[in-house]
């Protein structure tokens, strides 16, 4: 029972589909309870519906904002180009530091 469609082969069965009680014999289906819908709405606790939301929710989202905006506002406050005397580049090679010293030059801003 071989067919082709849009370039695949499927085996297709002649048997028409069975039900859940003919497909599993040894699991009786009687007397299977059945509550009424209402029943099932567990989540009906609109108090604790708002508990969990802002347990789950809110709260990790403050603490995640509360650590990431002083983090951002202090790499971005150290970007800023601050007066210095000297500045030392430090680069970390695979055997050794290099080092390089940079002085500002003077410029005859000085009234001396």
């Amino acid at each position: 029972n071989l067919v082709k469609e849009r370039g695949q082969t499927w085996v297709v069965s002649g048997d028409p589909p069975k039900t859940f009680g003919q497909l599993w014999e040894d699991i009786p289906q009687d007397h299977v309870p059945h509550w009424h819908r209402s029943r099932l709405l567990i989540w009906g606790n609109y108090k604790l519906l708002m508990k969990a939301e802002y347990l789950f929710f809110y709260i990790p989202t403050v603490l995640i904002l509360g650590l990431c905006i002083p983090m951002f506002t202090t790499i971005y406050a150290l970007e800023e180009v601050v007066a210095s005397t000297m500045t030392v580049k430090v680069t970390g090679r695979q055997w050794y530091w290099v080092y390089e010293v940079e002085s500002p030059t003077d410029d005859g801003d000085d009234d001396e």
